[in-house]
């Protein structure tokens, strides 16, 4: 059993690499613009490979505790990645049309995307506060109802 000290220290950590992670992928667009085409569609190939493999520790996550949340949570994370998906198919339909107009719709149609998955990513943050506060607040409650058990020996 662990002490809300350490439960904080866990989630901070976490919402610490969170933090970092964003600031990579800040510093990773902000270089984008200096990139060729070959270089971006690198990155793009190494971030969709990093977003597949997050989404498949986060599956084999969901598939290890056999709970109501822990379904909800698989159902979320697979609803997130077909919406993504189709996002993507629509992108990749028209990606080598150099039409003038086709090309300026693609990249609307881009940018419009990463925006919402910026906000979703925004919205996910804001949950993953609220849910390690409502931790730390459980962690309480759960300690507070083992007077007896030293905090050492939790």
């Amino acid at each position: 059993m662990s002490t809300v000290s350490e439960s904080l220290a866990r989630l901070s950590e976490s919402m610490a690499g969170l933090s970092q992670r964003a600031k990579e992928a800040e510093d990773h667009i902000a270089a984008a613009r200096k990139e060729t085409r070959e270089e971006l569609e690198a990155r793009v190939a190494e971030a969709k490979a990093t977003a597949q493999r997050r989404r498949e520790e986060m599956n084999a996550r969901g598939t290890t505790v056999k709970d109501e949340l822990a379904s909800a949570w698989a159902s979320l994370v697979a609803h997130v990645h077909e919406q993504f998906e189709k996002m993507q198919a629509r992108l990749e339909e028209k990606r080598d049309d150099f039409d003038a107009k086709t090309a300026e719709r693609r990249a609307e149609r881009a940018e419009a995307n990463a925006a919402d998955a910026v906000d979703f990513a925004q919205y996910a943050l804001d949950e993953a506060e609220a849910a390690a506060l409502e931790a730390a607040d459980a962690r309480k409650i759960a300690d507070s109802l083992h007077p007896d058990v030293p905090p050492s020996d939790r």
